[in-house]
C-alpha cells in the first residue's frame, strides 16, 4: 500500500513519471530526511549512555548513506528534466 502524497480530484492519488515531478518529490523527501537526521544527531549529542550513543552513531552513518543515494537520484532526475541545459550564466 502506498502512502497518499498528492490527492487528485477523485480523492485518490496520482503517480508521476515525468522527471520534473519526480525531482520535486525527491527534493521533498530529501528535505524530510535531512530534518530527521538533524533530530537524530541532536539526540546523539544529549544522550550520555555509550551503548545507545554507539547505536545512534551507527544509525546516523546509515542515514548518511541513504541521503547520498537520495541526492544521486535527485541529480539524475534533474538531469533528465533539464537535459543538461543550463540557464545561461555561471555561478
Amino acid at each position: 500500500m502506498c502512502r497518499v502524497i498528492t490527492p487528485d480530484q477523485s480523492g485518490g492519488h496520482a503517480h508521476v513519471d515525468d522527471p520534473l515531478s519526480i525531482a520535486e518529490l525527491l527534493r521533498e523527501t530529501l528535505s524530510q530526511e535531512l530534518d530527521a537526521m538533524t533530530e537524530l544527531a541532536a539526540r546523539y549529542h544529549i544522550i550520555e549512555d555509550e551503548e545507545i550513543r554507539h547505536s545512534l552513531g551507527y544509525l546516523i552513518g546509515s542515514r548518511r548513506k541513504d541521503l547520498a543515494v537520495l541526492w544521486d537520484l535527485l541529480q539524475k532526475a534533474e538531469e533528465k528534466a533539464f537535459g543538461g541545459h543550463h540557464h545561461g550564466h555561471e555561478h
